[in-house]
């Protein structure tokens, strides 16, 4: 079990300031301890304040970091403190799901106080559906704590500037349309979603999303392009889905190769070609080297460009929020 608690952050004492006060929390699958001295010193260095007191961990017999009340509780007391900014996931993998009726108990005593800044990928999907839909906050859809550049954690993403991304945005440049709505239409919308599974484990459930006036984003990784296109049928086939546009993140494996990139790409394609809204694709969101971050809950806009800098004619969007 972890019990450590860095003195850069005397949580008792010090009120939350701007998106610096982070609690370090883990509600999914077991993490490795013998990282956590190492990934606390590097947020230090970026500037961020950090605590570890909500770093329980008893594993449980399904590789989860404990029970699921024992998870719910750390993270519901996490959301419910008002010393921290910020509750960043050490690490995905599983079981976050399970928690959402936890949450569902606590709803109104969450609604009552300053929203939380959640960062977190791939399992924290459950965890950002919950916060954007039930909670009306916005979260933040980027690296783990022990998933990025500085801690080697196999991804090439450096940690944000939370307080620049919030306050700044973001903007990127070269998102693909995937269909002729896409490169026709600009269209705008509150921005939700995360990895596919987790996404589509909601559906026809109490905790599935509300699509209208909606950008998903969807992302995954682990599944064959077979598998995927299955994943697709499934969303042409929905009720009341009534989404403004889908963009769609990285689905292939972390060092693919060409025919790999092609794949996925074509499986994404068909659907687009079927799909009657707008449908883009940015593989630089999701399980890859690159996890580019963006913002749960936030408006974001995608238009086609006109011309590219030299003033020729462009093949991509930006996706701005």
């Amino acid at each position: 079990m972890n019990t450590m608690n860095n003195n850069a952050l005397d949580a008792d004492l010090i009120c939350a300031k701007e998106f610096n006060q982070v609690a370090l929390i883990s509600c999914s699958t077991q993490y490795d301890e013998q990282t956590v001295d190492n990934v606390v010193k590097t947020f230090i260095d970026h500037g961020y304040m950090v605590t570890t007191k909500y770093l329980n961990q008893v594993i449980s017999d399904l590789g989860y970091v404990n029970t699921d009340q024992e998870r719910a509780n750390h993270l519901i007391t996490a959301l419910l403190d008002p010393t921290i900014d910020v509750v960043w996931f050490f690490r995905g993998g599983g079981g976050a799901l399970n928690l959402l009726p936890y949450l569902q108990a606590y709803k109104t005593q969450l609604r009552e106080i300053k929203p939380k800044t959640i960062v977190g990928f791939s399992d924290v999907t459950a965890i950002h559906n919950f916060i954007n839909n039930e909670l009306g906050w916005q979260s933040v859809h980027a690296i783990n704590a022990s998933t990025n550049k500085a801690t080697n954690g196999g991804n090439e993403q450096p940690i944000p500037d939370l307080k620049a991304l919030m306050h700044e945005g973001v903007s990127y440049n070269t998102v693909l349309p995937l269909n002729e709505l896409a490169k026709t239409t600009a269209v705008s919308g509150q921005l939700i979603g995360g990895n596919h599974t987790l996404v589509g484990a909601t559906f026809g459930t109490k905790y599935q999303p509300d699509f209208s006036n909606k950008v998903l984003l969807l992302e995954d990784i682990g599944v064959t392009y077979r598998q995927l296109d299955r994943y697709l049928q499934q969303l042409l086939f929905l009720k009341d889905f009534d989404v403004n546009a889908i963009v769609f993140g990285q689905y292939y494996q972390m060092d693919p190769n060409d025919q790999d990139r092609l794949m996925y790409k074509k499986v994404l394609e068909i659907f687009a070609e079927q799909f009657d809204k707008p449908v883009y694709y940015f593989p630089f969101i999701g399980h890859g080297k690159h996890n580019q971050p963006v913002i749960f809950g936030r408006q974001v806009s995608l238009q086609r460009h006109e011309n590219n800098e030299h003033g020729m004619p462009s093949a991509y969007c930006t996706l701005q929020q």
